[in-house]
């Protein structure tokens, strides 16, 4: 073999050495851009959940406010109208943060007193854009919110674990 030939020989698998470490490393690029973004919206998700508890509490205080002033539980138009909770409102559903609070009212009727729940879901709850993973439930006949990784929450589902405050 002549000296060209093997100085070809090198430089091809030169060639060969240096594309597949450029493939190898736009390869490793795309996934610490794609695993960067997957983290960037799980910490958006658990952060819209974090309001939407903070929403849910600050609705159950509204309630409390309008009950003592009204005597029984408001929609959320009330509850703006009488100056005891203020929301963008659109409709009967109230969105906020990545999610939808619904609202229900109860009112009072022989041997039972008016009461109210609440419903917060995440507007987008599966694939790697949710808003949400959890749904939240509060209401007047329990204590606490309620949580579900699954559906809507409901009154039967467990306490929301919550670190003291105080």
């Amino acid at each position: 073999m002549t000296y060209s030939q093997e100085t070809k020989r090198l430089w091809r698998r030169l060639a060969v050495i240096i594309v597949v470490g450029l493939l190898a490393a736009a390869a490793l690029w795309v996934l610490f851009v794609r695993m960067r973004e997957e983290g960037r919206l799980r910490r958006l998700a658990a952060a819209n959940e974090q309001e939407a508890v903070s929403v849910i509490d600050g609705i159950a205080a509204a309630q409390q406010l309008y009950r003592e002033a009204r005597g029984g539980y408001g929609t959320f138009r009330e509850m703006i109208e009488a100056g005891v909770y203020r929301a963008p409102l659109e409709g009967d559903v109230l969105v906020a943060q990545g999610y939808a609070f619904r609202l229900r009212i109860t009112p009072p009727s022989e041997g039972r007193a008016p009461a109210f729940a609440v419903n917060a879901d995440p507007v987008r709850a599966g694939g790697p854009d949710a808003t949400g993973r959890r749904h939240f439930y509060a209401g007047s006949e329990v204590t606490g919110i309620r949580f579900n990784d699954e559906r809507p929450a409901t009154a039967a589902d467990p306490l929301l674990p919550r670190a003291n405050t105080y």
